[in-house]
């Protein structure tokens, strides 16, 4: 461990643990740390993603199963068949001549996997936010579980709107672990909890998941120094254990149990329910599907998670110990190059401090519809290449929504937000990006019966990278652009406001490691680096520069928290920062996180 003069002793930079006994992959845990001076803030985030003993869903049919019939094991690299040399002989007619072989069997993967093994580092969900290949090249069958998606399992799933799906996903729901139905399949000495059949056709079957994760926070001037907790130690606990049962080809009931514990040292920000909660059901669903019209058509309802969004918009808040949870409606149909999804949401409340209390909040919803078409494939440079252009709607009702003054206070009130877009993405060859824009409108009402404000509101986003896939790391180099409308706090209370409302936490691989920039009111242009060392190891470098895009408006945290800070000029932070992953099994994952805000 490294010892930073002026903000660091031996032992203060703490590695995040992320245990999974039955678990996802290592989500990010982070140790901040804050220079006295100026706000310079350098940020440890340290997660080990890690003994997580992935159980997640297998299933039987070709709709349900599309994995099923393939042996996935000798897919990877074995040991060559060693012939012996042919012996020529004059044979006896009731005797042919022989020519015989034989093969040493491959041996399997101990605790500590070889690199043939060992899933990509792509399948992390913290990267959603960043520039990926869709595949340099073919990974074996068992390095991979993802759905009957077809072309939508490009880019580690993230096209299904599922969230990322490798070797593991954000939602464990979203895994598809039917070539266990094959004992041959089974690399792992927890795989057989993960594909436990209950008939001899195989098709009503049960699959585990859980894990543990860790998250240790050291700031030494907290929220730019606004917190008023220097130094402040946070350190937050999650576990979670996941049942999916399939009940034929058609039908399956999920259900996931979640538990968060947060303790620390001079702490803060522990209000809510999201860092803090009793066991309770973070998800718990029940989802039918089937063929309808040429298409695999779903739907569910109950209790679940949701990604189904440009990582810029949401990608399910996964810094603090509770995930988002949303209660209502979802369905879903996949054709080969279209798919459409449409969703009636309410987000979980987590406060009550009982077990077993979780209500569905009423006060927070989101609702829409979402599509997304699959451009033929073509080649660019001598390189495969695949092309998304999805379109999309959101609608977000906030019963607690405030505005910032001028004078460094707010007004009270709800708003109604309406949020087209579109977004083109994918890879033309050696080139990565994302490009999207989103225009905002609806109204915000003050409280106690207050005027009411029209919005007018916009965010542009973009990501272009260049893939260097025949260097050592791959190393892919590009740029990151935002523009994302402000407000005017001078204006009157019944004129327009123009701040662009992300409620539901980007993703913080995105835009800011640290989470203390939200996706409001900025501008920001920076450099942006992704390499691989060695096949297990990934380094992601970048350096965002931001300016309040309207210096009439505050300086956001997230959507709907802002600073009490009231600069004058436009210019906010330089935030160069790094995050370096060792994945050193498929089931632990340590992550060492370096931030500067200046």
């Amino acid at each position: 461990m490294t010892a930073y003069p002026g903000f660091s002793r031996p032992g203060q930079a703490i590695a995040a643990v992320y245990c999974p006994a039955f678990s996802p992959p290592a989500l990010p845990a982070r140790t901040p740390v804050y220079w006295p001076a100026f706000g310079l803030h350098i940020l440890l985030a340290a997660s080990a993603a890690g003994c997580a003993v992935w159980l997640a869903p297998s299933a039987h049919a070709a709709e349900t199963a599309p994995n099923a019939a393939h042996l996935h094991y000798p897919h990877t690299t074995s040991v060559p068949v060693r012939r012996a040399p042919a012996t020529t002989v004059v044979p006896a007619k009731e005797a042919p001549a022989e020519v015989t072989s034989s093969a040493a069997p491959a041996a399997k993967p101990g605790f500590w996997d070889n690199e043939r093994l060992l899933p990509p580092l792509t399948s992390r969900p913290e990267a959603y936010g960043q520039p990926q290949s869709l595949e340099l090249a073919p990974l074996p069958t068992a390095l991979l579980h993802q759905g009957p998606w077809g072309v939508f399992n490009a880019n580690t799933g993230a096209a299904a709107g599922f969230g990322t799906v490798g070797y593991y996903a954000v939602s464990r729901w979203a895994e598809d672990w039917s070539s266990l139905r094959d004992k041959r399949n089974r690399l792992d000495a927890m795989d057989a909890l993960k594909y436990i059949p209950f008939n001899q056709e195989g098709d009503i079957y049960l699959s585990f998941s859980g894990n543990f994760r860790q998250h240790n926070f050291y700031d030494q001037r907290a929220g730019f120094g606004t917190i008023k907790k220097d130094p402040a130690y946070r350190n937050n606990f999650r576990w979670n254990l996941g049942a999916d049962l399939h009940l034929g080809e058609h039908v399956r009931l999920y259900g996931e149990l979640m538990s968060g514990q947060a303790a620390g040292v001079n702490y803060y920000g522990y209000a809510g329910g999201r860092w803090r909660s009793k066991l309770d059901a973070q998800q718990a669903f029940v989802e039918v599907r089937g063929k309808v019209l040429g298409a695999t058509v779903g739907g569910m309802a109950g209790r679940m998670t949701f990604l189904d969004a440009p990582p810029y918009f949401t990608a399910g808040s996964v810094y603090p110990t509770l995930p988002y949870s949303w209660n209502g409606l979802r369905g879903y149909a996949f054709w080969k190059n279209f798919r459409v999804d449409g969703f009636y949401l309410t987000l979980t409340d987590n406060s009550p401090p009982i077990a077993f209390h979780d209500t569905v909040g009423w006060r927070s919803r989101l609702f829409g519809a979402y599509t997304s078409y699959a451009l033929p494939k073509f080649s660019f440079l001598g390189k495969s290449s695949q092309v998304f252009v999805d379109s999309f709607y959101y609608g977000i009702i906030l019963a607690s929504s405030a505005l910032p003054t001028a004078a460094g206070g707010s007004i009270a009130g709800s708003t109604h937000r309406d949020t087209p877009g579109m977004r083109v993405w994918g890879n033309a060859g050696p080139v990565e990006f994302s490009v999207g824009g989103m225009w905002q409108g609806g109204e915000f009402r003050a409280a106690k019966s207050g005027p009411t404000r029209p919005v007018s509101a916009y965010s542009v986003n973009a990501t272009l990278s260049w893939r260097f896939a025949k260097w050592a790391g791959h190393p892919a180099v590009g740029i990151q652009v935002d523009d994302v409308s402000g407000g005017n706090m001078n204006k009157s209370q019944t004129s327009s406001w123009g701040s662009f409302l992300s409620p539901y936490v980007p993703s913080a691989y995105y835009l800011d490691i640290s989470t203390y920039i939200g996706q409001s009111n900025i501008i920001d242009v920076g450099p942006i680096a992704t390499v691989s060392p060695t096949p297990n190891t990934t380094l992601l470098m970048k350096v965002p520069v931001v300016w309040r895009n309207s210096k009439q408006d505050a300086i956001y945290a997230s959507g709907t928290a802002f600073y009490n800070l009231r600069p004058h000029g436009a210019y906010t932070a330089t935030m160069p920062q790094t995050s370096f992953t060792w994945r050193a099994t498929r089931h632990i994952t340590l992550t060492l996180q370096l931030h500067f805000v200046s």
